[in-house]
């Protein structure tokens, strides 16, 4: 049992992706893109011993990312599966994954360090 891989953008942005064999969801605005998030998170695959996530890995237009609300990331991110990686569109980073790491490292480690 293998673990799929996704990808939540634009149509024109992440069409490319789907030759690497990852599953593109198009969205078009951010609101979108929260849903379906909540959605491929509770996606499961069944087999004879129960049952687990159908992702493993969850990756995110950055520019769709401004309505996540702290509660929602929260949420999203509270299980190991899937990990939620946001990447910069063809507009550029918009500086939202790089916020998320240096909060993940300095609770790690105490202090920024990535400055």
């Amino acid at each position: 049992m293998n673990y799929k891989i996704s990808i939540v953008g634009t149509r024109e942005t992440i069409i490319g992706f789907k030759a690497l064999g990852l599953e593109p969801v198009y969205v078009s605005e951010p609101s979108e893109a929260v849903e379906s998030l909540y959605s491929l998170k509770r996606e499961r695959v069944e087999f004879e011993g129960g049952s687990r996530n159908k992702y493993a890995i969850v990756f995110i237009m950055e520019d769709l990312m401004s309505e996540i609300t702290d509660d929602d990331y929260k949420k999203l991110t509270a299980d190991p599966l899937p990990a939620i990686i946001p990447l910069p569109s063809h507009l550029g980073s918009s500086g939202y994954g790089l916020k998320k790491l240096k909060t993940i490292v300095e609770k790690a480690v105490g202090m920024d360090i990535l400055s």
